[in-house]
Formats: structure tokens, sequence, C-alpha cells
């Protein structure tokens, strides 16, 4: 099943969040060891136009269960970079075809 999810930063956090950055990417990198395909990932920015202000994702998950796991430990969570967390099942009607790579 495909996922949504929207994280806002913590005021301030700029400093953790670089400091993670780089654990951030190797956890998405390794996604399939939670069950979990990342079909998309990006940065929200700022009205600003360049301050990172939190993160998106779709996310093809074999089950929320596996979904939580993967999400609790992203090291932007684990180390308090983001304010707001919000999960969202997702249907999607139009765009590109997702095809999942996650085995069934």
């Amino acid at each position: 099943m495909l996922y949504v999810i929207h994280a806002l930063d913590k005021k301030g956090e700029m400093p953790t969040r670089a400091k993670h950055y780089r654990e951030h990417r190797i956890h998405l990198d390794r996604a399939e060891d939670y069950n979990v395909d990342v079909v998309t990932a990006g940065t929200l920015i700022a009205d600003d136009g360049e301050t990172p202000c939190g993160s998106v994702f779709v996310i093809d998950a074999g089950s929320r269960a596996a979904l939580d796991r993967f999400v609790q430990s992203d090291p932007y969570l684990v180390n308090g970079v983001w304010e707001r967390l919000d999960i969202h099942g997702y249907n999607k009607k139009r765009g590109t075809p997702i095809i999942s790579r996650r085995a069934s």
C-alpha cells in the first residue's frame, strides 16, 4: 500500500537537520530492510525558496507496521528534527504509474 509522510521541522533545527542528513539518506537507501520502498522523497522548502522546513515521502509498504518501523527509525525523527509528522494512506489516481519493487 502507498503512504504519504508529511513531516515539518521544528523551528531552529537546521543545524540538527544538517548534522543528521547523511544518516537520513543512508536510512532511505536501506528502506528494503524494513520491507518498504521509497517511491519518492524530498525536502519541503520555506517561502524564501531555499531553506529546508520539512520532508515529504511516498512509501510503498508491505504493512502499516513495516512503515511505522521505518519511520520510527529515521534519524530525523530519532534526533528531534521533525516537530510534526502526519502519515496517510495514498490512493494514486494520476501521473506516472508506480511499479512496486517490494517482494510481495
